[in-house]
C-alpha cells in the first residue's frame, strides 16, 4: 500500500511538472493555458446584455500577461484594495468578483472550477456570496502529452 501511495505521489508531481511546461500553463497570453481556457468557458455562458466586464481575483498562479479581453468582455483582475475600490464604484455597490481554482484531481479526473462570487460592500468590508458555479473538466491525451477540454458542467445551491 505504501509503495502505491509513493507511486501515485510521484507520477502526478511529473504530471504536473510536464503538464506546465506541455499545456503552457505558466500564465502566458495564450488560450492553451487551462486557467484561460476554463474562464473563456465561463465567459461563454455570460448575458453580454447585463455584463460587460469581468472581475477576475488575481491569484498567485495567474500570470502577469493575461489578455485584457476574452470573447468581448473586458476582464479586470483584482489584487490590491485599490482594485476593488475602483470596481465598486464603477458598479454602483454590487458586482460579480469570478475566482478561478488550480488545477486539481479528483477520481480520475482534471478539473478547474470557476467561481463567481456576488459581490457587496457594507461596513468597511466586502461580502461574497457564492450560488455556484462551472467546473471544467480535461482528459490528459497521451497523444498530445497534455490535458484537452471535455466538458464543462454547472453547479448550484
Amino acid at each position: 500500500m505504501k509503495n502505491i501511495f509513493v507511486f501515485l505521489i510521484l507520477s502526478l508531481l511529473g504530471l504536473k511538472c510536464n503538464a506546465q511546461v506541455v499545456l503552457n500553463t505558466d500564465g502566458l497570453n495564450n488560450i492553451n493555458n487551462v486557467y484561460l481556457y476554463s474562464l473563456e468557458k465561463y465567459c461563454e455562458t455570460l448575458d453580454s446584455l447585463e455584463t460587460k466586464i469581468v472581475y477576475v481575483r488575481d491569484e498567485d498562479f495567474i500570470g502577469k500577461s493575461w489578455p485584457t479581453m476574452i470573447n468581448g468582455y473586458e476582464i479586470k483582475y483584482l489584487k490590491s484594495k485599490k482594485d476593488y475600490k475602483q470596481a465598486y464604484k464603477k458598479n454602483k455597490k454590487h458586482f460579480t468578483i469570478v475566482g478561478i481554482s488550480t488545477l486539481n484531481l479528483r477520481k480520475a479526473k482534471f478539473y478547474i472550477d470557476i467561481i463567481p462570487f456576488s459581490t457587496t460592500y457594507s461596513k468597511g468590508m466586502y461580502n461574497l456570496g457564492n450560488g455556484g458555479g462551472l467546473t471544467i473538466y480535461f482528459d490528459y491525451d497521451d497523444k498530445k502529452g497534455g490535458l484537452i477540454y471535455k466538458e464543462k458542467k454547472t453547479s448550484g445551491i
